[in-house]
């Protein structure tokens, strides 16, 4: 891998840390026939020059895709995890919802899940024999990894929420990761995203935590720049258990909801074409060709209506306009042809225009100036 495996830049020419004879897997343990042909390997700590996300470039290990989780909850962290499931699925009001834990290891979490009153959750896990026990437990479990392999969740599923738990920073793709993720989840579906502390590892150069079986090391901006480059808006990220973990809360972002726009664009149109009809056909004139003001025309369907528009640029004078096909002229073409009507369209200059409008136009009578959301007619 030659750049950053998340936004493409460059690494710093030097890298952060050289580990030479590292393990190749930190869960390569050997039997005594294997050690002959044990080999080590020198992992490179680069960090992107554009997103500042600190990674290694080499590749992963053979067994990424499956949760490895090598001790039981303690007392303590499953007090901690019941705690926070719970004030989690009821902030976001999840009780009811459809989670998926993105690898599930034996089913771990979704047990905690359950006992915290989530109704229905499901897994994702690629390790064959966790699947099957995670079965035996009764939990749903399927077998699959977010990327090319896909999943054998059934097409069409749709998901209000989801967990992952220290498995992220495992990821060779996460771009494509995520948005496999995406196109499981619901338009504002609720996630919980959990990885390693960098921010802490850095502070006390802990050297030692280090290895290829995590390629990402991340601390809050490159998370979040990682999860919002990919479709999730960051809620809430916090340090929690001993400053070993970074917990966010995300939420996979809804298209924006803009129906208001229409309308506000319906009123405008009314106002001006009713503002129009108080005059003789072709006798109003607008003052204006910047962008908001051909947008504007030719939404509303005026162009017919106006004689033409003046405006100050001299580039834009004796041309025409697109779309609407209106020529432009120059404001000193006010005394040559006077208008029964000017419409002032020049956003944050109108109040301006107007001025100049009284103190040298002051011929015309009928002055309006179209606002942000509607036409003021003036007395």
């Amino acid at each position: 891998m030659e750049g950053c495996r998340i936004c493409g830049g460059d690494f710093f020419p030097k890298p952060l840390l050289t580990y030479d004879g590292a393990p190749r897997a930190a869960q390569g343990f050997l039997n005594v026939e294997q050690l002959v042909n044990d080999a080590a390997v020198n992992l490179k700590i680069w960090q992107c020059t554009q997103c500042g996300t600190v990674q290694h470039n080499l590749s992963p290990v053979d067994y990424y895709r499956e949760v490895i989780r090598s001790i039981a909850f303690s007392p303590e962290m499953r007090t901690y995890r019941l705690q926070q499931l719970g004030s989690w699925l009821q902030l976001y009001a999840l009780n009811d919802a459809n989670i998926l834990e993105i690898g599930s290891g034996r089913g771990e979490y979704l047990e905690l899940l359950k006992e915290c009153g989530a109704k229905s959750v499901e897994g994702i896990e690629y390790s064959k024999v966790s699947c099957e026990l995670a079965t035996d437990k009764g939990l749903k479990v399927y077998k699959g990894y977010l990327d090319h392999t896909g999943t054998s969740i059934p097409p069409g599923t749709k998901y209000q929420g989801f967990v992952t738990f220290s498995f992220m920073e495992h990821w060779p793709n996460p771009n494509a990761s995520l948005k496999a993720l995406s196109n499981l989840m619901s338009d504002g579906a609720i996630g919980l995203v959990e990885v390693p502390n960098f921010d802490m590892i850095l502070q006390k150069g802990l050297y030692s935590e280090f290895t290829i079986d995590h390629i990402f090391y991340f601390d809050k901006k490159s998370l979040t720049f990682m999860l919002e480059k990919n479709g999730y808006e960051v809620l809430s990220i916090d340090v929690v258990w001993y400053n070993y973990i970074l917990s966010a809360v995300v939420r996979k972002r809804p298209p924006l909801q803009i129906k208001h726009f229409e309308a506000v664009q319906n009123r405008v149109a009314s106002q001006l074409r009713a503002y129009i009809e108080r005059f003789n056909p072709k006798s109003v004139v607008v003052w204006g060709a910047g962008h908001q003001a051909l947008a504007v025309i030719t939404i509303a369907k005026i162009s017919e209506n106006i004689r033409y528009i003046v405006d100050s640029a001299p580039f834009k004078q004796e041309k025409y306009t697109p779309a609407s096909h209106i020529l432009i002229k120059s404001p000193d073409y006010l005394l040559e042809d006077t208008p029964e009507a000017v419409i002032v369209m020049a956003a944050g200059f109108s109040a301006e225009v107007i001025s100049t409008l009284r103190q040298r136009y002051g011929h015309i009578q009928e002055l309006a100036i179209l606002g942000e959301d509607e036409l003021e007619i003036l007395d």
